[in-house]
């Protein structure tokens, strides 16, 4: 990681030239130009983007920082690029276009504002920040500096979030209820439990650099090599993993902000002492438009929960793959609402993007000779509470008025009706839409860079998934429910 100062003049001055530069570059850059990428961090999430970036033919590695000596000089021999200690310097690079931030989560906000003031576009790993206003600062940074704002998440690069979201919003789901994600996972060893340099010292590893802005502790390897364990430097399981799988949900529902958070869990087996943060942790959040989503997780057992989306009227289920690359999804209806989906699926265009899966059913017989009048009389309303059913009984009765007066005649009519409806609905078809072939999150951010259209996951997106988050551990710390001021854009106690 690399190391911050506090801004003197000489620092304005510089990345204000840098940043009337690199804006005059992206005005022109074309199909053709190379994207010098500078890369902040060289620990372990930084080497699946050393190892895109280089091999790409559009891009170049110019630039990489770290504060620890060992790192840097094993960045620089890897990629041949120029190593700095200070990211400031990295960002007065000419020939960094744009910057990979791939350090703790309290030095996220910081360094993505000052690249985005210095003209650099940003790729910041998950989470977007460590806390919420931070993250409110990132967005209107970008909009004011133009610069590109991505949150590096393989999951919002998978594509099978699109077809998802068009289902609810052509309201194929009904009306939304709740959706449900997980992530969980187990080793023998307690969770992030990182190799510790033993070399590592305040000689080749600058410690003051590395709390920035956290509380001050003495020197300390655990914390450095393992800080996913300490609340000064992350939000654990939450902002580590959760932030992956609660964002596309989000999406897939429209893009809201969530307004009311609480939590469960605790260090049920990996003691205080070792790790601060909570290796079984539930959040449970609501959204103005009146639908929860629930992710839940341990680091401590590995049994997934299902990803779903639920409605009156139909679910999708996410099955297949993984929890972070689902293979296909499959439209399914609710059991009221069976008759008539695959109508509406096609009105809404959608039944081009899969196929059709059909299941046949026991369902119950409806003997509805046998039932006494009172049963009968339900029976019937039930039926006609269906429009589709209420239209052909209306239709018949024109003809046969005796239908529409208990006896023999209605008897025997409607036994022919519940027969044929229950023939119906022992057929329950559900669409099921491959994953599409997709571009990983790195393409696409060298896409946003020369097209100067959002990355799958945007500062916007990520300022909503920030609030989720953070109202899950706001919410575990204060042992509180908390909630989210839309007003003024703050998380206050509920």
């Amino acid at each position: 990681m690399a190391a911050m100062e506090p801004t003197t003049r000489r620092d304005v001055i510089r990345l204000s030239a840098v940043a009337a530069t690199a804006a005059s570059y992206n005005r022109i850059r074309g199909a053709n130009d190379v994207v010098g990428i500078g890369i902040i961090g060289l620990g372990n999430i930084s080497r699946g983007h050393v190892a895109e970036f280089t091999e790409r033919a559009e891009s170049n590695i110019t630039a990489v920082c770290d504060i620890y000596a060992p790192r840097l000089d094993a960045g620089v021999s890897k990629t041949g690029a120029k190593g700095y200690r200070n990211y400031k310097d990295l960002l007065s690079d000419k020939n960094v276009d744009a910057v990979i931030i791939c350090t703790p989560d309290h030095w996220h906000a910081p360094m993505a504002i000052d690249a985005m003031r210095a003209g650099k576009d940003v790729d910041v790993e998950k989470p977007m920040s460590l806390t919420v206003p931070e993250a409110k600062s990132m967005v209107r940074v970008s909009e004011e500096t133009k610069r590109i704002l991505a949150i590096d998440s393989e999951h919002m690069a998978h594509g099978i979030w699109e077809p998802a979201r068009r289902s609810v919003e052509a309201g194929l789901l009904g009306k939304t209820l709740w959706a449900q994600t997980s992530r969980s996972r187990n080793t023998h060893e307690p969770p992030w439990n990182y190799p510790i340099d033993e070399d590592a010292g305040p000689e080749n590893l600058d410690w003051e650099a590395f709390l920035g802005s956290a509380p001050k502790r003495p020197f300390s390897k655990e914390r450095y090599f393992r800080w996913r364990r300490f609340w000064d430097y992350s939000g654990g399981i939450a902002t580590d993993l959760y932030y992956h799988h609660v964002t596309p949900l989000i999406h897939v529902l429209g893009r809201e902000f969530p307004i009311r958070g609480v939590s469960a869990g605790g260090n049920y087996f990996t003691p205080g002492d070792v790790m601060e943060v909570p290796d079984v942790f539930v959040i449970s959040l609501d959204f103005p438009s009146k639908y929860t989503i629930v992710c839940t997780g341990s680091l401590n057992n590995s049994v997934e929960s299902r990803v779903v989306v639920r409605g009156n009227e139909a679910n999708i289920h996410f099955e297949g793959g993984s929890q972070m690359r689902p293979a296909y999804l499959r439209l399914e209806p609710e059991e009221p609402y069976v008759e008539g989906f695959k109508e509406r699926v096609t009105a809404a265009g959608l039944d081009a993007m899969g196929e059709w899966i059909e299941e046949k059913r026991p369902v119950p017989k409806t003997n509805f000779r046998g039932q006494p009048p009172r049963r009968k009389r339900q029976l019937l309303s039930m039926l006609l509470a269906e429009p589709s059913w209420k239209a052909r009984y209306d239709e018949a009765a024109k003809s046969q008025p005796d239908i529409s007066q208990p006896g023999t005649a209605q008897d025997d009519y409607l036994q022919g009706l519940f027969e044929e409806r229950a023939q119906k609905r022992s057929i329950k078809a559900s669409l099921r839409i491959e994953a599409p072939e997709t571009k990983t999150f790195r393409q696409h951010f060298l896409e946003s860079i020369r097209t100067r259209k959002p990355a799958p996951l945007d500062g916007p997106l990520g300022y909503r998934s920030q609030v989720a988050v953070s109202l899950g551990v706001e919410a575990h710390r204060r042992d509180k429910v908390m909630k989210f001021d839309l007003d003024k854009e703050e998380i206050v106690e509920g």
